[in-house]
């Protein structure tokens, strides 16, 4: 990919959720617009239209818009930051929006790396990242607050920390230093969103009822679960490597 094209394909894609629209056309350059993509179809650009946003379902109708008005629409999603250098091992999600001379041109963009290129429909992206980026980030943000609400400073918990606790507050602390506004959008601009926060809420809600009514079983039972579900992960995980 050229540097120009890695440009276009983050220009502002990681300020906002779902602030993005490249128009790339090969012949005159690089375009970007940051109008709704419904203005932009009436333009109908000869060229591909794709959005880096980390959502999509705010999108739809412009999307939509753009497709019936013939333009080469598509959706990327690179699951990675501006400043990453290698892509091995990384993951770019492309959504189907029915135009395939648009999904092959996206795919092409990123055919010279090595990161791995997922094919799926607008709406299984927003489910899955209501759990991917929404599940995770909403984990930390909890996990934070309690500590900034416990009224235990910092320093004395480093005193004696683990190593679980060490690394999650790790993930917590970079997790802190990005954007609200953005991880606000991508929690509250979600049609997916609800689901994972309440997929959360259930479970803290069952380990606090194990513990307080000392239900070893309950709790053991989530334990070996959660073992078993991340040991198919790891397989997965091993075998494409």
């Amino acid at each position: 990919m050229s540097e120009d094209q890695t440009q276009a394909v983050f220009e502002y894609g990681r300020k906002k959720a779902v602030e993005s629209y490249v128009f790339w056309d090969e012949t005159t350059g690089t375009k970007r617009y940051k109008a709704d993509p419904k203005d932009l179809a009436l333009r109908r650009p000869p060229g591909v239209i794709f959005d880096v946003g980390s959502l999509k379902s705010p999108l739809r109708a412009g999307l939509l818009a753009l497709k019936s008005h013939g333009c080469k629409v598509t959706s990327v999603h690179p699951m990675f930051g501006p400043d990453t250098e290698l892509l091995s091992g990384r993951h770019v999600v492309f959504v189907d929006l029915g135009n395939a001379a648009a999904l092959a041109a996206a795919r092409e963009l990123f055919a010279p790396t090595m990161a791995e290129q997922v094919v799926m429909s607008l709406d299984d992206h927003d489910r899955l990242i209501a759990y991917v980026l929404g599940l995770s980030h909403a984990l930390n943000i909890a996990f934070f607050t309690a500590l900034a609400e416990s009224g235990e400073a910092a320093p004395k918990l480093a005193r004696m920390s683990s190593t679980t606790f060490d690394a999650q507050l790790e993930v917590a602390s970079r997790v802190a230093q990005e954007s609200p506004e953005l991880y606000y959008e991508i929690q509250s601009l979600n049609d997916y969103g609800a689901e994972s926060l309440e997929a959360l809420s259930q479970a803290v809600e069952r380990l606090r009822t194990a513990v307080l009514s000392q239900d070893h079983t309950t709790f053991v039972a989530l334990m070996r679960r959660g073992r078993d579900y991340l040991e198919d992960r790891r397989s997965v995980a091993e075998r494409r490597a």
